[in-house]
């Protein structure tokens, strides 16, 4: 079976178990961010954020509206969860975000590393 090849603004089904901590666990959705350069580097991994429908009116996060990336419900996008995930836990494609949303996780992120924006 060849491995799946996701890409930035990407959403896809993500394993994330087994979980430890506050760690999200179980398949969900998953938002795309490494870019071309690092997923061309062959360790078949992929930057990744975590989907979930439970929104907690948190500052970190990112609302997103169905059907936007193939999601079936109103979701929020954890931008404090970023994590790196083998491509073997990646099950199917959903969709892609908007432009804008990429943009706005990926300023919201920058902000996380303490990267300036611009």
């Amino acid at each position: 079976m060849p491995m799946p090849d996701p890409r930035v603004g990407d959403v896809w089904d993500v394993d994330f178990d087994p979980r430890i901590g506050n760690d999200q666990g179980g398949i969900r959705p998953a938002l795309v961010v490494s870019g071309a350069d690092f997923n061309a580097i062959p360790h078949r991994l992929r930057i990744v954020i975590p989907i979930t429908g439970t929104d907690k009116g948190l500052s970190n996060q990112v609302r997103i509206a169905a059907p936007e990336g193939g999601l079936t419900k109103p979701s929020v996008i954890m931008c404090e969860q970023v994590k790196s995930q083998s491509l073997v836990r990646f099950q199917r494609k959903r969709g892609t975000v908007t432009a804008q949303t990429l943009e706005t996780v990926q300023r919201l992120v920058g902000l996380f590393i303490d990267r300036p924006p611009g």
